[in-house]
């Protein structure tokens, strides 16, 4: 399984890696055209055994997802859990709680995410083959080839924070986001099952 472009990325820098964190849109394009993010290193977020981020020791709630937002630290991209605590009682509410808030926070020319403002989670499902996310035609609108592979990641972190290693598979209007269907004009195509190893892979920095 591969992640790819129809066409190559502008910024193809070899220091991107799976937890792409922008600034908004309007700094992301003037980074692109600046060559900026080829200074910049991904940090990945610390992981444990057991799957939860060692920013996050105590997680009280049976369920306690986690929602990922950008951060710029001295140079270094980062991608920052934020613990969602909340009542649920499946994998499926606790996960659907996390990914709405995490599209709330899309408002113009927020530094934190990349996600374009009024994406909306229109369906989830857990079934066996993996978390199915179908997200309103929003999601594809605005930016350039870093804020698409950046948006997927924050979808990808937040959906799998309960179980690091599920399988998600995105669609925007019920229609899956693959290579009949890239995302946005920079044409972003997918292959499935999509994963944090693979996404890891894909856009780690050698």
């Amino acid at each position: 399984m591969t992640m790819k472009t129809h066409n190559k990325l502008h910024d193809k820098s070899p220091t991107i890696t799976p937890i792409l964190i922008g600034l908004s849109f309007l700094l992301i394009g003037a980074a692109e055209l600046a060559g900026i993010w080829s200074l910049s290193r991904i940090i990945l977020p610390t992981v444990t055994k057991s799957g939860s981020s060692s920013v996050e020791e105590v997680q009280p709630a049976k369920f306690a997802p986690q929602m990922y937002q950008l951060e710029i630290v001295d140079r270094l991209i980062r991608l920052t859990p934020k613990t969602i605590y909340t009542s649920a009682t499946s994998p499926k509410v606790a996960l659907t709680e996390a990914l709405g808030k995490l599209f709330a926070q899309a408002i113009a020319f927020d530094p934190t995410t990349t996600i374009p403002q009024g994406t909306r989670l229109l369906d989830l499902q857990n079934s066996e083959d993996g978390i199915h996310i179908d997200l309103s035609q929003e999601f594809t609108q605005g930016g350039g080839s870093s804020s698409m592979i950046y948006r997927v990641a924050q979808v990808l972190y937040t959906a799998t924070s309960i179980d690091p290693q599920a399988r998600v598979f995105l669609s925007v209007e019920g229609q899956p986001l693959n290579e009949d269907y890239p995302l946005g004009g920079e044409g972003l195509a997918l292959d499935y099952p999509l994963t944090r190893k693979v996404f890891d892979r894909e856009f780690l920095a050698d």
